[in-house]
């Protein structure tokens, strides 16, 4: 059942910054990597993140806490999908691992789901090659660090 909350699949530093954003923003997001350890690590670097913002008086400690409380995280790639209104990829760049998790999301995120990769040199086209429903598949690059503006004017 879809539930509208943005999968961001990849947590380390681009995954961590997009869902910080997304979150800070008001979204609801699923962190997703390989194993849960990986996906707390991300999870981690972005409470280092809010509290820098905090301690610098940029944000609120209420806000942080909010911020962190709209993230998830997952290993479960399969199942996020299944739930996820709108996925945003961030894993590492290798076509080859782009075009598994890309594969195994086409087969499990109803058919409307917009999927997007944060690829900064790869092809979008191959990367969406595998994937049913391909027009699907965007290219939607964020700058690193993602967060870096965010703090300066937070929804």
């Amino acid at each position: 059942m879809v539930d509208g909350r943005l999968a961001v699949i990849g947590a380390g530093t681009m995954g961590a910054g997009i869902a910080q954003v997304a979150a800070s923003a008001g979204t609801h997001v699923i962190l997703v990597d390989i194993d849960e350890e990986l996906a707390m690590r991300g999870l981690e670097r972005i409470t280092r993140n809010l509290e820098s913002f905090v301690s610098k008086e940029k944000i609120s400690a209420e806000d942080k806490e909010a911020v962190l409380a709209r993230i998830a995280c997952s290993a479960d790639l399969e199942g996020t999908g299944r739930r996820a209104g709108f996925v945003i990829e961030a894993a590492v760049e290798d076509v080859e691992v782009k075009r598994s998790i890309f594969r195994r999301l086409g087969e499990v995120c109803a058919p409307d789901v917009v999927l997007a990769t944060n690829t900064s040199s790869l092809s979008v086209t191959e990367i969406a090659a595998r994937v049913r429903n391909p027009e699907r598949v965007i290219g939607l690059h964020f700058f690193n660090p993602a967060p870096a503006g965010w703090a300066e004017s937070p929804a």
